[in-house]
C-alpha cells in the first residue's frame, strides 16, 4: 500500500532538510510525496515600471512610445510564484523521482498555514506529515510557537519531525 506523505516547505533551506530524512525511512516504491510550498498570498503590486532601457522611440517628453506601465494583479503574482517554486524545487523533485518516488508539488497562498496544512491533510487523506522544525525551549518557545507543534495538535496522523542543525 502506498503511503501519502505531506511535506510542508517554505523558501527557507532549513525546511528542505526533511527530504534527506524521508529517504532513510520510506521506500520509494511505497511512497507518494506531496511537496507543499506554503507562502503568504500576494496582494498585487500596483503598476509595473516602464522599461526605459528598451529601444523604443521617445516622445517629446522623453517617455517611450512603446509599452507603458501596466497593472500587476495578485493572480499574476501567484502564477509567477508558482513557476518560481517549481523551478526552485526542480533539482530536488528530479532527484527524488530518479530514486523512484512519486512526487508532486503544490503551492498554497494563505495567511494561516496551520489551518491550510490541516485542511489538506484531511482532504487528501494524508498518511504522514514530514517537517523540519526548530527545537525551541523555554521563553523562545512561548513567543515563537512552532508550526509543526500546532499542526500536530489538530490532526490525528503520525509525524516525522527532524531537528537538523542549522
Amino acid at each position: 500500500m502506498t503511503k501519502k506523505l505531506l511535506v510542508p516547505l517554505t523558501k527557507s533551506a532549513f525546511s528542505h532538510k526533511i527530504l534527506a530524512e524521508i529517504e532513510k525511512f520510506f521506500p520509494p516504491e511505497k511512497t507518494k510525496l506531496i511537496l507543499y510550498y506554503v507562502t503568504k498570498p500576494p496582494k498585487g503590486s500596483g503598476f509595473a515600471a516602464t522599461d526605459y532601457r528598451s529601444d523604443y522611440a521617445l516622445a517629446s517628453e522623453g517617455e517611450p512610445l512603446g509599452p507603458k506601465a501596466h497593472p500587476v494583479f495578485a493572480s499574476q503574482e501567484e502564477d509567477s510564484i508558482q513557476s518560481d517554486v517549481e523551478v526552485a524545487l526542480l533539482a530536488e523533485t528530479n532527484a527524488l523521482k530518479e530514486k523512484g518516488y512519486e512526487v508532486s508539488v503544490q503551492t498554497c497562498f494563505v495567511d494561516d498555514a496551520i489551518s491550510e496544512i490541516v485542511r489538506i491533510t484531511k482532504r487528501d487523506q494524508i498518511d504522514l506529515i514530514a517537517m523540519s522544525t526548530r527545537a525551541r525551549v523555554g521563553v523562545s518557545r512561548f513567543f515563537f510557537a512552532d508550526i509543526a507543534e500546532k499542526v500536530m495538535q489538530k490532526v490525528d496522523i503520525p509525524f516525522l519531525l527532524v531537528h537538523p542543525k542549522d
